[in-house]
């Protein structure tokens, strides 16, 4: 587990899955995540990344980790 990504999840009280998958969909509109689950407590968890709002820093940090 990589600290940087458990610290931008701790500031938004979020699951390292749903960091990992808003740092993906804040690559642009030419990239298209897909997420797969058969759990709906999952799913919701990973409609909810969608409106998470990573600032300059917290990218460019997630970007370190990548």
């Amino acid at each position: 587990m990589d600290q940087r990504v458990l610290a931008v999840a701790e500031a938004h009280g979020a699951t390292l899955a749903q960091i990992r998958l808003a740092w993906t969909l804040h690559q642009g509109p030419h990239v298209l995540a897909i997420p797969g689950t058969g759990n709906p407590a999952h799913l919701e968890q990973n409609v909810a990344a969608a409106a998470l709002r990573l600032t300059e820093q917290e990218l460019a940090l997630l970007e370190q980790s990548a």
